[in-house]
């Protein structure tokens, strides 16, 4: 599936952009008909089928690659991360679903896309260059966007620990979060591990569970003039709405073609800075 646009912006701006393959989920007709699809194979176990089983001796990158095949999609693995793990049990969940919480508990995400499950620190994302500048008056823009900072859930530090009961020794990781001001308090946690041989990085899950926290402190929904330069994990310059102005990444893109033209809905979030 792919949208093409013809002297779009000017004349000769002739451009595409692939959206990947989909399974068709359901088909409605009310007089006209209407497609459901999904870019994870519904022939397939990934979603819906909850598991056990168990890994011993492995890596993320190996436990990704085993699901992938189950999913009936191929793995690309872009981070140099690698947790590895002496056991890891995967218990009434499904594969996709074990795959995120493993992933999210080192700041790594996945997501399903043109036959493919990747694997990705956001952080490498946001710090690509913007596609696009939303100047406030610019004509791309409908209507006005819609601006959001909250207080609650953000936090200034992280303190991760991990008691090991054979050495009764106390490990503890910390990450302060640079640009939160006074706002928030400490997130302590504790993590637990299977083996001796886990990948016990305490800074890392630290600065990860601060990340997940706080990524949601600015956020920004805009309607824009239908572009396909938009799309999601991409990030985006907002200029002209003082405080609110800086980069922020689209964490959600629709694209709607229909009788009233072409538009595109983005939902962003600030990039965070330092982490």
């Amino acid at each position: 599936m792919s949208i093409n646009v013809f002297d779009w912006n000017s004349n000769g701006d002739n451009r595409t952009i692939n959206l990947g393959s989909f399974e068709i989920d359901d088909v409605n007709w009310d007089g006209k008909v209407s497609i459901s699809a999904t870019a994870v194979p519904i022939t397939g176990s990934g979603r819906s089928e909850k598991k056990h089983h168990s890994w011993k001796q492995a890596s993320l990158s190996a436990i990704a690659e085993d699901i992938s095949g189950n999913v009936g999609v191929a793995l690309l693995y872009d981070t140099n991360i690698d947790p590895f793990y002496d056991v890891a049990d995967q218990i009434d969940k499904s594969d996709l679903e074990y795959l995120e919480e493993l992933s999210k508990s080192d700041g790594l995400c996945i997501k399903v896309t043109d036959g493919q499950l990747i694997v990705f620190e956001e952080s490498k994302y946001e710090s690509e260059p913007v596609v696009a500048r939303i100047i406030r008056g610019s004509s791309n823009i409908i209507g006005e966007p819609s601006f959001k900072r909250k207080a609650k859930d953000v936090y200034k530090a992280c303190e991760v620990s991990y008691y090991d009961t054979k050495t009764d020794k106390l490990y503890t990781g910390y990450f302060e979060a640079p640009n939160v001001g006074d706002v928030g308090h400490t997130l302590v946690l504790r993590e637990q591990f299977n083996g001796e041989s886990d990948d016990m990085n305490l800074d890392r899950k630290a600065r990860a569970r601060c990340r997940e926290k706080n990524r949601n402190e600015w956020t920004c929904d805009a309607t824009m003039k239908g572009d396909i330069i938009y799309f999601s994990g991409t990030n985006v310059e907002f200029e002209g709405w003082y405080r609110f102005d800086g980069v922020y990444h689209i964490t959600n893109c629709t694209h709607n073609i229909g009788s009233g033209g072409y538009t595109t809905s983005l939902r962003t979030r600030r990039c965070l800075e330092g982490y």
